[in-house]
């Protein structure tokens, strides 16, 4: 017997709000950074006072970072698993969809947008994964 998964509107809306989590974990570290650089650009900068700004600023950017790789890993776990579940889904896109979700985290926002958004409410899945 066939499994059918109902995926209703919840569903795709808190696969969208997990979907889009990555980008904006590593847009904070990439506006943070912006603004530490922010003094440089008015008036002339001295030599590497970019490396200094950074050289100070290290241990808070490593920790953003780290956890925008966190939230990233984990959402691409959710995804993957979404990816596995599907039936429909014929192998080489589902590789294609791996690697690049692996790539970018921006690749995330394109999986919601062209594959869970357009899926059907009643989808064949493969059993649970245990």
């Amino acid at each position: 017997m066939e499994q059918i998964v109902l995926e209703d509107d919840k569903f795709k809306r808190k696969m969208r709000i997990i979907c889009y989590l990555p980008a904006f974990a590593f847009l904070i570290p990439v506006i943070y950074y912006g603004l530490l650089l922010m003094p440089l650009l008015h008036g002339h900068p001295e030599p590497k006072s970019a490396v200094g700004i950074t050289s100070l600023h290290y241990n808070a950017m490593f920790f953003l970072l780290a956890i925008a790789s966190t939230v990233s890993a984990v959402v691409l776990l959710c995804c993957v698993i979404h990816l596995v579940r599907i039936r429909t889904l014929n192998t080489p896109q589902k590789m294609i969809w791996m690697l690049l979700l692996l790539a970018v985290p921006i690749s995330f926002i394109i999986f919601w947008h062209r594959q869970i958004n357009h899926e059907p409410r009643n989808m064949p899945v493969n059993p649970e994964i245990d």
